[in-house]
């Protein structure tokens, strides 16, 4: 299945996930972030260009990806740059502050990309990363993160975390398969 699918899957899916009532915070026209009052994370501020932060430490558990979207150094700016995206698992998805326009959070990024690479994922499946030996890996993992923010860039809602530590790891699988290419 796409990330594109994926995503889509995981939009019908939660219209019909409830999180219980919810507050929100007004940016602009078109841009309110609808936050569960079953969260794991405090509104702290709004910030530049409509950013909102969050306080709170939380155990975020689901599935992450790592790896290249593309392989044709003539195609565009990703050509030999690694991607990293978490899928948190749709019971917290449910609970975190998301864009009301858009619904539940799909996927989360990470602030300290660096920190989760080097704890969660082996210096050889790196080194095979590098040397294109495999092109992408996926994996289940419960890790702990704080500082959630949640923003839209070019009509997309973004969200990301600070990595703090892993918790638990499931096995690990690598793929010559490239990441799926999203966003703006």
């Amino acid at each position: 299945m796409s990330r594109f699918m994926l995503v889509m899957a995981l939009g019908l899916f939660s219209a019909s996930v409830s999180a219980g009532p919810l507050e929100a915070v007004h940016v602009q026209e078109g841009l309110d972030f609808a936050i569960p009052k079953a969260t794991p994370v405090q509104f702290a501020s709004l910030e530049q260009y409509g950013v909102a932060t969050f306080a709170g430490r939380f155990l975020m558990s689901g599935t992450f990806y790592y790896g290249y979207e593309s392989d044709d150094p003539n195609a565009d700016a990703t050509y030999g740059l690694l991607e990293l995206y978490f899928i948190p698992d749709k019971r917290l998805a449910a609970k975190l502050p998301y864009w009301s326009q858009r619904g539940h959070v799909h996927e989360i990024r990470f602030l300290n990309e660096r920190a989760f690479v080097n704890a969660v994922i082996s210096q050889k499946s790196i080194k095979n990363l590098a040397e294109k030996k495999i092109r992408s890996l996926s994996g289940r993992a419960s890790v702990l993160v704080e500082g959630y923010q949640a923003s839209v860039e070019c009509d997309y809602p973004t969200y990301s975390v600070t990595f703090v530590s892993a918790e638990n790891l499931a096995s690990i699988a690598a793929t010559r398969e490239l990441l799926e290419q999203m966003g703006c």
